[in-house]
């Protein structure tokens, strides 16, 4: 990937988190070099989730430079910082929202044109909007973005819970049907599905995936 704001990559050894704090600190105190290693650390990610997004490179770069121009502004700037837990993690958000916003920039939505004639006889063309999701790419994004991660939050299930779940929610099996096929209880069926659907909830939640 080409360098990005004139600064180039440098691997470093020390906890990325920690590293990232104490650089946040220094650029909050009126240093402009610790954000340079700031970019350095994260411009990798921040790439890489913007070209996820954009499915482009040179709209990724534009994607990666609005990120770290926003977070320049707001580690310069007076609003306070709250207690952040991994810079990183945050910036990444950044950069999502910077991705999706400069989708809605650039959307350019399909419509059908229409025309008709008004009431002074004149003919005039209309645009009938199409409502198809795949119009839109934010909602497009965003939507494969839950479906993905509902599949990881499956996937992370141990096997039973797993498996009682695939079984009701993708085949749409009977809890009888699941009882007779594991050899469990139809009670600990409910019980295991129950369980499943919580755990699911709890990973997308926090992963702000709701």
């Amino acid at each position: 990937m080409a360098n990005l704001l004139g600064f180039s990559p440098k691997k470093s050894g020390e906890n990325r988190d920690e590293k990232l704090l104490e650089l946040v600190m220094l650029v909050r105190d009126g240093g402009e070099k610790p954000f340079e290693n700031i970019v350095r650390i994260c411009e990798k990610g921040v790439f890489e989730l913007a070209y996820k997004v954009s499915k482009n490179s040179e709209d990724a770069m534009d994607i990666t430079q609005d990120t770290f121009i926003k977070l320049w502004q707001l580690l310069t700037g007076d609003a306070p910082l709250g207690e952040i837990k991994s810079w990183y993690s945050y910036i990444l958000r950044m950069a999502r929202n910077c991705a999706l916003d400069f989708l809605r920039k650039q959307s350019i939505r399909r419509h059908d044109g229409l025309t008709i004639r008004d009431d002074d006889g004149e003919y005039k063309e209309i645009d009938i909007p199409d409502d198809d999701i795949s119009s839109d790419p934010v909602r497009y994004y965003e939507r494969e973005e839950r479906i993905a991660m509902v599949r990881e939050a499956i996937n992370s299930l141990e096997d039973d819970y797993r498996q009682v779940l695939i079984l009701r929610e993708s085949e749409g099996r009977s809890y009888k049907e699941i009882s007779e096929m594991m050899g469990i209880e139809m009670g600990t069926v409910k019980s295991k599905i129950f369980r499943a659907r919580n755990q699911i909830k709890e990973y997308l939640e926090k992963r702000n995936i709701f």
